[in-house]
């Protein structure tokens, strides 16, 4: 089971623990829908192969390790693939933050906010999944939060013109 902690008050970067050791660091990019993710000394980057549209995949020193498709504009959910496996990375219900992964029909793992208010999470995934691929999993659900919160900002700013 590993911990997601924020590594601020501000933005979306976190540590990942494991049993309360800081073994990784995800850090979002003032880009769109990018990041690094640092593990064992190695940094991966993480990105959308268009600004606003296509892919995301998972790269280290020019090689793509994995990648995944929105499997639709209007829901929080994600195909990953990589090598022969394929994942899907979607929400637990509309008004939850927690997100569970399938593989095929079967729940392989989750990553589950502490509290509606918190950015601090839990993660289960399956342990024969590759701890980059693991990162960018967690990468992926971060990008939902943050879509979830930038688009809960604007109505409020919105709704506090109209007042």
């Amino acid at each position: 089971m590993l911990q997601l902690i924020p590594s601020g008050w501000l933005g979306w970067n976190v540590d990942v623990l494991d049993q309360g050791n800081k073994i990784a660091q995800i850090k979002t990019s003032t880009l769109p829908e990018s990041g690094t993710l640092s593990l064992d000394g190695t940094i991966y980057r993480a990105y959308r192969e268009r600004m606003f549209s296509g892919d995301y995949f998972l790269e280290s020193e020019g090689q793509k390790i994995a990648s995944a498709k929105k499997t639709s504009a209007f829901r929080s959910s994600f195909q990953i693939t990589y090598i022969d496996r394929s994942y899907k990375l979607t929400k637990q219900s509309v008004v939850s933050r927690s997100l569970i992964l399938f593989e095929g029909d079967v729940e392989v793992g989750s990553i589950r906010p502490e509290s509606c208010l918190s950015r601090k999470a839990t993660v289960s995934l399956p342990e024969m999944m590759p701890a980059p691929v693991q990162l960018f999993v967690i990468w992926l659900a971060i990008l939902l939060w943050k879509r979830e919160s930038d688009a809960g900002a604007a109505v409020a700013a919105s709704v506090a013109a109209t007042s």
